[in-house]
């Protein structure tokens, strides 16, 4: 069954015209390829700041992965890691920690396995694997600037795990094992693509949605105050609950159909476009 996109995109709400607080994605958005953030999107952040905006940021990733981008960019104000998992300062204090269940974990772990899908736990800032030689180990060391806790099997893990993360260059297996956890899973978890390759399993309320109304609520906003800009199927809960939501140039038509607007890709400052374009005329001046 085909969907709609024109249909899904016409009946959003109109954007908001008045924007307090910004949440942004980090991989795939404010991030370029090369996982830095560029000049251009300092300047943004800093014009953010001087207006009284805070930028908050979410992220698939563990609090410790996206720590140095909250330093970096001199961010005062809170920020969710693990999809809204988990929400933190940013001197590391957590306020938000979620956590799957064993039952969970278990029927995750038989469904991956049973596919063949490389499989990670996060627990805190500590990444278990298997076998740390793979090149998604790599690739993601690369990413993150976290190193894997190499263990013999992911079955004897059943505490304080964060996230599953299951990862194949199969993208229409990773489809379909979206589609099959998420129907076995709902109500106890959120299953979602954070790109391509990546699908993320946590706890039911570890979503960006939620994540965002957290957020806003600690930045003392609503979330119809709200603008988010991101990239992927994990970032479509906030676009629903923002009151304005931007996509960025690459992302898939699913994505862009369910956003407000889209800016243009992450290599060619989509990110800082998105800001100085949709966002600063929406702010009101003091």
């Amino acid at each position: 069954m085909s969907i709609d996109l024109d249909a899904i995109h016409a009946e959003l709400p109109p954007p908001a015209e008045h924007i307090r607080l910004v949440v942004s994605d980090l991989d795939g958005t404010l991030l370029t390829p090369l996982k830095s953030v560029t000049e251009a999107s300092r300047k943004m952040v800093k014009r953010l700041q001087e207006a009284g905006v805070p930028l908050c940021l979410a992220s698939a990733r563990p609090p410790a992965a996206v720590m140095p981008i909250v330093k970096t960019l001199g961010l005062t104000g809170p920020s969710a890691a693990f999809n809204g998992g988990a929400i933190f300062r940013p001197d590391g204090t957590l306020e938000v920690n979620r956590i799957l269940g064993p039952d969970v974990l278990s029927i995750v772990l038989d469904v991956l396995h049973v596919h063949k899908v490389e499989t990670w736990f996060l627990r805190g800032s500590t990444w278990l694997v298997e076998d740390a030689s793979t090149g998604f180990v790599a690739l993601d060391r690369r990413m993150t600037g976290l190193e894997p806790t190499e263990i013999p099997s992911l079955r004897n893990e059943r505490h304080d795990i964060g996230k599953v993360v299951g990862v194949s260059n199969d993208f229409g297996l990773l489809r379909r094992i979206e589609a099959e956890l998420g129907a076995m899973l709902k109500g106890e978890a959120s299953v979602r693509r954070s790109a391509e390759t990546m699908l993320d399993i946590t706890p039911a309320l570890a979503n960006k949605g939620e994540g965002l109304r957290q957020l806003a609520k600690a930045c003392g906003v609503e979330p119809h105050e709200v603008a988010c800009i991101g990239d992927a199927q994990n970032d479509l809960s906030m676009f629903s609950k923002a009151g304005l939501s931007i996509a960025m140039g690459q992302a898939d038509e699913e994505i862009v159909a369910a956003a407000h607007f889209q800016t243009d890709t992450n290599e060619r400052e989509g990110w800082a476009q998105a800001i100085e374009r949709f966002i600063l005329p929406r702010i009101q001046k003091s």
